[in-house]
């Protein structure tokens, strides 16, 4: 067959397919098109560009396979130059990288591009500047919170020993290192960017409606370096995990949970779960009423999460527990204080929400509230979660538990999940279980994942057929 040329023309974030036989224009077609979800009804969307027979480069790597697979010469021509400043950081020797580590960053240089899959606790960030450390080059890293934000041109300053930039929460300076928001990026435009970055990093790759906004980004930034950070790559949607692919690349590495527990980086876990006895038929028609009915102001769940934590606080464990709105947050911390444990919420709503932090990470308040700590936040005195905002989010339930996972003397990571009683909210409950079997592998509770297996099959346990809100 003949050849196919792949095109990069210097600063362009597409590929342009050149001197392809007609058919080989509608294969990629279709290679790169998937059926995007609206709700009741789907629409194919490609991110094949047939008017300009183009690409985003990160997707090089699958057409290029593809092509290959088919019987296809391909020769790739980029004409991309490096850019970016010299960085001329210095390491702080006190961050000796791990064997995974080190794996992780040579393959990224090497690569030039990709997603690295490294779970909660790892050393995500670590990586990612040893990564801008290695190459020598101004870097520009996106998150999407303030918390982040803050975290890691706190670590910048720490690893690098540079001062970075900050672009975010009512700042707009740059450095040779530039930590910036992805909502400030989009709604200011990336061409005000000052500096030529010469690496690019997007932290929490995973999330994106922040999607959507992650892809109108990644196609504005031209970074021939270009690296995503997750600690779950996977979503449920394939056309997020195409566009995550078609900024950052593919996955390129990928380290499990369950060998960083087995060479003792994370702290080995137990599961737990709370059962409650409901007195609260719950007769609303949409999720919404179900949700306030069943899980924020359910009196014996509520009673039932309270009476575990204080367990937890007893045993000398400082507790997370994670709900999804502030008003089941509010409720919990009145009942545990009535209780008289010191307990705090926190949101991105608190004022004094760093005085509330650090209380906690100093003992002072062993049990926090929180729809917040979900992802990136580093807290490591954290040391047992309690899932009691439901829903059935994968990766909010890996991101969440994470923060349990940090090795502790004499103390294992206590994880615990609420099951609930009605037939939706159960299968949200089965949801999460086969998310913490599928990340924690070996080291989930063999009872519980046999137990749930047989009762998630039972005909008993179909869910309701009301729609969700």
């Amino acid at each position: 067959m003949p050849a196919v040329t792949l095109k990069i023309p210097d600063g362009s974030t597409k590929v342009y397919v050149q001197k392809g036989e007609p058919r080989v224009y509608f294969q990629i077609y279709n290679l790169l098109t998937y059926k995007r979800d609206f709700g009741k009804w789907e629409k194919p969307e490609s991110l094949y560009d047939p008017y300009t027979n183009s690409f985003p480069v990160g997707l090089l790597p699958r057409v290029r396979g593809f092509l290959k697979e088919k019987g296809y010469g391909v020769r790739v021509r980029d004409e991309r130059e490096i850019r970016g400043e010299t960085l001329n950081s210095s390491w702080n020797e006190k961050y000796v990288l791990r064997k995974y580590q080190e794996r992780a960053v040579r393959k990224a240089v090497r690569e030039r591009m990709g997603v690295l899959a490294l779970p909660v606790g790892s050393g995500k960030t670590v990586v990612g500047l040893a990564i801008i450390h290695r190459l020598n080059l101004s870097a520009l890293i996106v998150v999407h919170t303030k918390e982040l934000l803050y975290q890691w041109a706190e670590k910048v300053n720490d690893v690098l020993g540079i001062e970075a930039g900050i672009v975010g929460d009512n700042n707009w300076k740059e450095g040779k290192i530039t930590v910036a928001m992805i909502q400030t990026l989009l709604s200011r435009g990336p061409e005000n960017l000052q500096k030529d970055y010469g690496a690019v990093l997007f932290d929490e790759c995973h999330r994106t409606s922040a999607a959507e906004k992650f892809y109108e980004l990644g196609l504005k930034l031209p970074q021939v370096y270009r690296f995503g950070l997750s600690a779950t790559p996977w979503r449920r949607v394939r056309g997020e995990e195409i566009k995550i692919e078609a900024v950052a690349g593919p996955t390129i590495c990928e380290v499990k949970a369950e060998d960083l527990i087995r060479e003792g980086f994370l702290a080995k876990p137990r599961f737990e779960v709370i059962r409650y006895e409901s007195s609260m038929p719950s007769f609303s028609e949409g999720y919404k009423e179900l949700y306030e009915d069943m899980v924020m102001n359910n009196p014996a769940r509520n009673e039932a999460i309270v009476k575990k934590a204080l367990e937890l606080v007893k045993k000398g464990h400082r507790v997370l527990i994670d709900v999804k709105r502030l008003e089941h947050g509010k409720i919990l911390k009145e009942m545990l204080e009535k209780e008289g444990v010191p307990a705090e919420f926190l949101s991105s709503q608190s004022p004094n929400r760093w005085e509330i932090l650090e209380a906690f990470k100093e003992g002072k308040i062993p049990v926090l509230a929180s729809t917040l700590l979900k992802e990136g936040v580093d807290i490591p005195e954290i040391s047992a979660i309690i899932l009691a905002g439901g829903g059935k989010s994968d990766i909010m339930t890996i991101q969440t538990i994470g923060r349990a996972l940090r090795p502790k003397k004499g103390m294992k990571a206590v994880i615990v999940d609420v099951e609930d009683d009605d037939p939706l909210l159960f299968t949200h409950f089965i949801e999460r279980q086969k998310a913490l079997k599928q990340y924690y592998g070996e080291y989930y509770d063999k009872e519980l994942e046999r137990v749930y297996r047989e009762i998630s099959q039972s005909p008993k346990r179909a869910a309701r057929t009301r729609a969700e809100e």
